[in-house]
């Protein structure tokens, strides 16, 4: 079976048009302890697929709610039509380990001609603590059926007792929030709140997308 290597190889940075991203009212970048690369190529106006992340050993399924919550954030990008590959549909495709360091070419073709899809994202999430305060560390890459090539990888380690995290936090509730901005808890839920830390995860991802790392 020919294997196409998950090269980190990207093209000249560029940014998406933000005025299409519901996000471009976050006035910074995520907190650093979010890493990322991208490209042109992965703002382009695409079909993407969201395969089931990975899950580490001990990590519990709890972290499973965080590749409906991304498929969720990209698609309210409005750059790409986003398809959710369920659980019980990727299995019947018999996807190997995505996170070997190679992925079969045999694999991206059998999740084009299923999905009808131009490219995928795949994810490995290595740490899930949703007990008080609530942790996260996963890495996620958007792959292009066509070629193979990674247009977009990012990395986070997300951990609810840092300052910087809460700040950025508070801020993504207040912003989307809406009618809830006003609740008792309010944004200090989230710290609590394993579905809702994953939905703040997830949007925060999906900025990474249509903008370049900060110098």
């Amino acid at each position: 079976m020919r294997l196409l290597l998950l090269a980190l190889v990207f093209f000249a940075a560029g940014c998406a048009d933000l005025s299409r991203n519901p996000f471009r009212r976050m006035p910074v970048a995520p907190p650093g302890s979010v890493a990322w690369h991208t490209s042109p190529r992965a703002a382009e106006a695409m079909r993407v697929a969201v395969l089931p992340f990975a899950l580490a050993e001990k990590v519990g399924k709890g972290a499973s709610d965080l590749s409906p919550a991304f498929a969720g954030s990209l698609r309210a990008l409005g750059i790409h039509e986003t398809v959710l590959v369920g659980p019980e549909r990727a299995a019947s495709l018999a996807l190997p380990d995505l996170h070997e360091g190679a992925v079969p070419v045999d694999t991206l073709l059998a999740v084009r001609d299923a999905t009808g899809c131009d490219a995928v994202v795949i994810g490995r999430i290595e740490h899930f603590d949703g007990f008080h305060p609530v942790s996260l560390g996963a890495s996620l890459h958007l792959i292009s059926c066509q070629d193979g090539s990674v247009l977009w990888s990012a990395q986070l380690q997300l951990d609810t007792r840092r300052e910087d995290v809460q700040r950025d936090i508070e801020g993504w509730w207040k912003r989307n929030a809406g009618e809830q901005a006003a609740a008792i808890n309010g944004w200090k839920s989230v710290l609590s709140t394993p579905r809702d830390f994953c939905r703040y995860a997830a949007d925060r991802l999906a900025w990474t997308i249509g903008n370049n790392p900060p110098e």
